[in-house]
C-alpha cells in the first residue's frame, strides 16, 4: 500500500475472492466452445438468448509489429517488434513483459502460395542470407515473409511483408 496517505480511501481486493465468470456460473469454456447467455427483462414474457463462440483471442500472442527488411551482405535482414498479451507499456524503459513460456517466432518465406522456407527463431530477427536464397532458388524474385509469435497455447497471427530478392 505504498504511495497512499494515512486515512486515504482504498479498495482491498482479496485474491481468493476473484473468480472466473464461467466458473462462477458452474460452467467451463474452452477455445472453440460455445457460451450461451439468456436475459429476461421485467417486461419480457420469454428470455432472449444469445450464443457466442469462444475464440480464445486472449490466449494467443498479438501480431508482431514494425516488420522490416534491409539488405545485408547479399541477403535480407528481417526485424520486428514483439507485442505481449500481458501489457503494452514500457514503463521501466525496458521491453514489454513476454507472457509466454519462451520467446519464439515462426518465419515463413512464400513465393506466391508456395512455401519456400520455414524456420523458428528465438529472437525478434532473422537473416535470409545469400547462400540460403541461392539454395531456395528465390534470387531475383519477389517473396512474402510472414512472422508469427509462438505462444504457450497457440501461434499468433502473422505479420507480412513483401520483398524483392
Amino acid at each position: 500500500m505504498a504511495g497512499h496517505e494515512a486515512g486515504e480511501p482504498f479498495l482491498l481486493i482479496e485474491e481468493e475472492r476473484l473468480v472466473e465468470p464461467l466458473t462462477l456460473a458452474g460452467l467451463t469454456g474452452e477455445a472453440g466452445g460455445t457460451v450461451k447467455v439468456a436475459a429476461l427483462g421485467l417486461g419480457d414474457a420469454d428470455a432472449v438468448e444469445a450464443a457466442a463462440t469462444i475464440r480464445g483471442e486472449a490466449l494467443i500472442p498479438p501480431t508482431p509489429v514494425h516488420l522490416r527488411a534491409e539488405r545485408a551482405d547479399g541477403g535480407l535482414a528481417v526485424r520486428w517488434v514483439r507485442r505481449s498479451r500481458a501489457g503494452w507499456r514500457w514503463t521501466s524503459g525496458s521491453d514489454v513483459p513476454l507472457a509466454e513460456e519462451s520467446e519464439r517466432y515462426t518465419v515463413r518465406v512464400l513465393d506466391g502460395d508456395r512455401l519456400v522456407r520455414g524456420t523458428e527463431v528465438a529472437e525478434p530477427g532473422w537473416t535470409y542470407d545469400a547462400a540460403t536464397i541461392a539454395a531456395d532458388g528465390t534470387a531475383g524474385t519477389i517473396v512474402t515473409i510472414e512472422v508469427a509469435q509462438v505462444g504457450t497455447r497457440a501461434a499468433g497471427r502473422a505479420a507480412r511483408l513483401t520483398a524483392a530478392l
